[in-house]
């Protein structure tokens, strides 16, 4: 029987012009393919498992997981849909490539992968912003925008928030300007008496706020406030009010935040923790961005949210 299907294979090759030298020498993954193709799937799968140790790419993790469901053995397709998920989480099957069956089982242990995934890179996306690498930054950004772009997240509370926050940081990271080439290495001069002299320490940056009328106000690009979830019938009636302040940063990110009047005690602590991914365009100050303290009131319950 394997015989047979080489054979077939050679078949295919030499129709296609391929001389049987040319099909030994072949790539290995167009190799597979072929085997694949000719319903040869315990062949595709040993040279594909064989690429899987040199190199683990979607392309071939995908080709076992479409030999292994031809075959039937569907809980090793679900093994190596789950690696080649965290191989490349936006990676889904073509029409051209699968079968509508081979798709929906795809989508259907992809799935439940992706908010991990997201949330993961999401975190690196967000170092990176605060690290100040831009590209990283926007890269992870992006494949998080992307990933939840390719779900239902109407359901999901917490992932349409990350794709709010997301969309926001992703936006400030592509803004931001590129960093300033590095210093150039200097000799040494001989030490004098005003060489020696430190230099003055550069002033602290000016924080401003409401009451400096030349300075444009903070514009808000991603602003999610966590809903209010009250335990009883008597917190449902309640109509909360209070308000919190943020340091906003030049580059529209939140440095510090404070409650300035109380919302609930219960509450509090979670408007907090959520207003630190809260995105800005910065306040600007004769056209140069600028710290600046932002007042943020609240109200809950009632007519409120």
């Amino acid at each position: 029987m394997r015989i047979e299907r080489v054979a077939v294979v050679l078949l295919m090759a030499l129709g296609a012009g391929l001389s049987p030298a040319a099909v030994r020498a072949q790539d290995p993954l167009a190799r597979a393919k072929d085997f694949y193709a000719a319903a040869a799937y315990e062949d595709a799968l040993q040279v594909l498992n064989q690429l899987q140790i040199k190199a683990p790419a979607a392309e071939v993790s995908a080709y076992q997981v479409y030999c292994l469901l031809a075959l039937g053995r569907n809980d090793e397709a679900k093994v190596a849909i789950e690696r080649l998920v965290r191989i490349d989480p936006v990676y889904r099957p073509s029409e051209a490539d699968a079968s509508p069956r081979v798709r929906a089982f795809f989508d259907q242990v992809r799935r439940p992968l992706i908010p991990d995934i997201v949330r993961q890179t999401y975190a690196k996306g967000k170092d990176a912003f605060y690290k100040k690498d831009m590209p990283a930054a926007s890269s992870a950004f992006d494949r998080v925008v992307r990933l939840l772009d390719d779900m239902d997240v109407s359901e999901n509370e917490e992932m349409a928030d990350l794709r709010t926050l997301a969309g926001g940081f992703r936006e400030l990271s592509k803004a931001a300007p590129a960093p300033p080439p590095p210093t150039p290495i200097v000799s040494a001069q001989p030490t004098t008496a005003v060489s020696a002299a430190r230099p003055a320490s550069p002033l602290p940056a000016r924080i401003f706020g409401p009451d400096d009328p030349d300075v444009s106000r903070p514009i808000p690009v991603a602003r999610v406030v966590p809903r209010w979830r009250p335990v009883n019938a008597t917190e449902e009636r309640l109509e909360l009010q209070g308000r919190i302040e943020l340091l906003i940063s030049e580059a529209g990110t939140v440095l510090q935040t404070k409650v300035t009047r109380s919302i609930h005690p219960r509450y509090d602590p979670v408007l907090l923790q959520a207003a630190r991914d809260w995105t800005f365009r910065p306040a600007m100050h004769n056209g140069a961005p600028v710290k600046y303290r932002y007042a943020f009131d609240v109200r809950l319950g009632g007519t409120g949210q």
